[in-house]
């Protein structure tokens, strides 16, 4: 027999899923914070852009863990709900935060418009003031409203 590297065992799943979840709310009210009161600029952007890339992918994969709704039940004091479900609840809102940036994000025949080249050949970011980022920042409210 060897050693089983590629499965996820229970705990390790729920544990897994924790941990998101708390990061989520902690860098995502961190984000509406910032956002709310300053200018932000691509570079802010694609940063949470990638991070809810990688929640999506690894909340998805942690979703398919055999018999982890029975164990979230048994594990979780007080929480009743199916965990599967909850997941697609903050994927989906995951992803409308990410469908956000791409539609709004300034383009010119689908390539962004993110940095702009200077004389001196140094690059300049594009920035984008709170009202501007008031719909995304709605979103990941709504995101992190998808966590207990």
């Amino acid at each position: 027999m060897t050693l089983p590297a590629s499965s996820t065992s229970l705990d390790v799943a729920l544990s897994q899923i924790q941990n998101l979840a708390n990061s989520v709310k902690q860098h995502g009210n961190g984000a509406i914070a910032i956002m709310q009161a300053n200018s932000v600029n691509t570079a802010f952007i694609f940063n949470v852009v990638n991070q809810l890339n990688s929640l999506i992918t690894s909340l998805n994969s942690l979703s398919g863990t055999a018999g982890l709704n029975a164990y979230a039940t048994a594990q979780l004091p007080g929480y009743a709900g199916t965990l599967t479900t909850d997941i697609t609840a903050t994927v989906n809102a995951a992803t409308a935060c990410v469908s956000w940036i791409s539609t709004n994000f300034p383009n010119s025949n689908g390539w962004l418009n993110a940095e702009k080249l200077n004389a001196d050949g140094s690059f300049t970011y594009a920035s984008f003031t709170p009202a501007q980022t008031a719909g995304f920042v709605t979103l990941l409210q709504a995101l992190i409203a998808t966590i207990g």
